[in-house]
Order: C-alpha cells, then sequence, then structure tokens
C-alpha cells in the first residue's frame, strides 16, 4: 500500500515532465550565434528570418494567438499547414505598463503585438499568404541582439523584474537599445516551471 502510495506520485510527477518536454524537444527556433557573454546578459547576432504577425489586442480574447495559430493550421491561401516553431514573440511599444496572462502567452494590455517565428529556411515569397487580414508576413533582418534568459512562470512581476534588469545593464555598459523590449516564450502553458525556457530580448546597436 505503501509503495502504491508513493509510486502514484511519482509516475504523475514523470508524466508532467514528459508533458512538458515532449512537444519542444525537436522545435525550431531562429538561429543565432553568441558574441558575448556577460553577467547580466548575452549578445547574440540572430540570423534574418520571418515572423506572422498581428496586433495584440483583445480581439476575441486570446490576445491574438488564435489567429496565428489558424494562419499556421491552413487557414492560408493553398491551405498549407505549418509547423509551430518557438519562441512566440509579444511586445509592447506603448509601454506596457498593464500585464494579464492568458493561456498560453502573456497578453499586454494595450497597444503591441504578437508573432510566430516561422519554420527556417522558408522566405517571405514561398510563404502562403495568410487567410485573415488582421495577420502579416514580415521579414526581420540579421541583427544583434542583447538576451536575458530565466525560467519559471513569466508573471507581469517577474518580466518586469527583468526587462528593468536588462535595460540597466544596457545603460551600465553604454549599449544602445534600438527597439522596445521582446518577450519570448518557449514553452505551452502545461510544462512545469523549472523547465520553461523565457526571454527578454532587445535589439542594439
Amino acid at each position: 500500500m505503501i509503495i502504491k502510495l508513493i509510486a502514484v506520485p511519482v509516475v504523475l510527477f514523470g508524466a508532467w515532465i514528459l508533458s512538458g518536454y515532449l512537444p519542444t524537444r525537436n522545435i525550431a527556433t531562429p538561429s543565432y550565434s553568441v558574441l558575448d557573454k556577460r553577467p547580466e546578459y548575452e549578445i547574440r547576432r540572430y540570423d534574418p528570418y520571418v515572423l506572422a504577425e498581428t496586433a495584440l489586442g483583445d480581439l476575441d480574447g486570446s490576445g491574438g494567438f488564435k489567429l496565428l495559430f489558424q494562419y499556421i493550421s491552413g487557414k492560408n491561401a493553398g491551405g498549407s499547414k505549418l509547423a509551430m516553431t518557438a519562441p512566440v514573440l509579444k511586445n509592447n511599444p506603448a509601454g506596457g505598463d498593464k500585464l494579464a496572462m492568458t493561456a498560453p502567452v502573456l497578453k499586454w494590455e494595450g497597444e503591441g503585438t504578437i508573432a510566430f517565428v516561422m519554420p527556417p529556411g522558408r522566405s517571405l515569397a514561398e510563404l502562403p499568404q495568410p487567410g485573415d487580414p488582421k495577420v502579416v508576413l514580415r521579414e526581420v533582418p540579421g541583427h544583434k541582439a542583447a538576451v536575458v534568459s530565466f525560467s519559471g512562470l513569466a508573471g507581469s512581476a517577474k518580466l518586469k523584474e527583468k526587462t528593468g534588469g536588462l535595460l540597466r545593464a544596457l545603460r551600465k555598459d553604454g549599449v544602445n537599445p534600438r527597439s522596445t523590449p521582446v518577450i519570448a516564450l518557449y514553452d505551452p502553458p502545461w510544462t512545469p516551471p523549472f523547465m520553461r525556457r523565457n526571454e527578454i530580448m532587445v535589439e542594439i546597436d
């Protein structure tokens, strides 16, 4: 009886870990090289990639995620299905004082965008056009970015802490940001917090 009482939680915990690991083990991410590692952040050089992007408004309550998921699921010219990649990117040009969590990604209240990175090797011209005009394809040229990575839940307090720390570190080092901070979320919502990978990214000179 005691063995069963111990075994059940162990099996459930193992299943939880696998449910977070398996969906992302072979998922594609943007290609980059690390140029410098500093105590508070690292500097990366990203290769060009393409985004499917939409406004991060309330829309139907999904914060734009549903529109993007519909696009890669076949709501596009030709009905083509595209592989899910990581991360989901969000930014808030208006400043982002208010944050709210919606499953499965963070939603900035107010103006801003949410984007899916398109599968590597697919150029802007090769990708099917979105079936919804609210979804726009955009090519991101190669660039340098300062990035801070962290695990756990990406709640509003943690995001403000990490964003503020990154911007202060950049000012201290005399590094000039060229963009507003972008949130990068790599894992589905059921992933155990200690296994989650989150990043704050700022394009730099």
